[in-house]
């Protein structure tokens, strides 16, 4: 059995206990926890590297999420592509429609991966929706001057904050690799 973050004797005996899961039951884990518990694997987050997040050139690589907003917006993918020398990514979620797809790019900062939806790719894979300014209509209350800071939990998934305006919000995240 896998003990919460905050119960665990350490991060470490968590990372082993969760590790040993299959990934369906990581998975299942994962979209179990709530904020508190997301905020203590942020706070003691492990290294990530963009190319454990990425593939090989344009392929596209999904990463399952789960936030802690509100039951009915807490699931959502990120699609992330290595493409044109460079890593980009859209959000796949029930309300794109009105929302809009929220292109990013990637980037490594130190330890961390930043989903940046302050620069947008100059265009889009085929198949992807055209790339849109983030900064406009709903797009803008959603990703409008976001970036979201990922560290690491165990291979295959991780742990991440919402910043806006470059100051830390109190929203957390965590994406497991398909």
């Amino acid at each position: 059995m896998v003990p919460l973050p905050t119960l665990a004797p350490s991060l470490d005996d968590f990372r082993a206990a969760l590790a040993a899961l299959p990934v369906d039951q990581q998975r299942n884990f994962m979209h179990g926890l709530p904020k508190r518990e997301m905020r203590k694997l942020w706070e003691e987050g492990a290294a990530v590297l963009l190319e454990e997040m990425i593939g090989g050139e344009g392929e596209i690589v999904v990463q399952e999420g789960q936030n802690d907003l509100l039951p009915f917006f807490d699931r959502f993918e990120k699609h992330v592509v290595r493409r044109e020398g460079g890593a980009q990514g859209i959000n796949v979620q029930r309300f794109a429609w009105a929302t809009g797809p929220g292109h990013f790019t990637l980037r490594q900062e130190g330890p961390e991966v930043w989903f940046d939806y302050t620069v947008v790719p100059a265009s889009a894979p085929q198949g992807w929706p055209p790339v849109v300014s983030n900064e406009q209509g709903l797009s803008k209350l959603v990703y409008g001057h976001m970036i979201d800071r990922v560290r690491g939990v165990i291979p295959g998934m991780t742990v991440g904050k919402v910043f806006r305006h470059g100051k830390p919000e109190e929203h957390y995240f965590m994406l497991s690799r398909r």
